[in-house]
């Protein structure tokens, strides 16, 4: 038995510390918006939440700002600034996504058996 779930705030912010700091509200708009692409998708029924979880961490991400460096003396800090141009490739949840995709996308393979007796 399958239990169907849906990807909800508290579902992104376990996937990683850095979506503590946003609202529901805005997580909600990821939801959303991942929501719609995967509906487009041709994948099975099962897959769809974590799909959308996903890509909803994936467009969060772009809302995150993450330290890249710092320095002490003089107190200095540098966060990262992902631009999206990478695409998916641009955050490990966009990998996994796409790999998920992938895995899902191809074509099962038919092959024939034969034992001579």
């Amino acid at each position: 038995m399958v239990i169907a779930l849906t990807t909800t705030p508290a579902r992104v912010r376990t996937m990683g510390k850095e979506f503590a700091s946003l609202t529901d509200e805005q997580l909600n708009m990821y939801i959303e918006d991942a929501s719609l692409e995967v509906s487009f998708l041709d994948v099975p029924a099962e897959h769809k939440e974590r799909l959308t979880r996903y890509l909803s961490a994936h467009l969060a991400t772009f809302n995150v700002k993450r330290v890249i460096k710092e320095k002490v003396d003089v107190l200095e800090r540098t966060y990262s600034s992902p631009s999206g141009s990478e695409g998916l490739t641009s955050t490990p949840f966009g990998q996994e996504y796409q790999r998920i995709l992938d895995k899902l996308s191809k074509p099962i393979k038919k092959t024939l058996n034969l034992t001579v007796l």
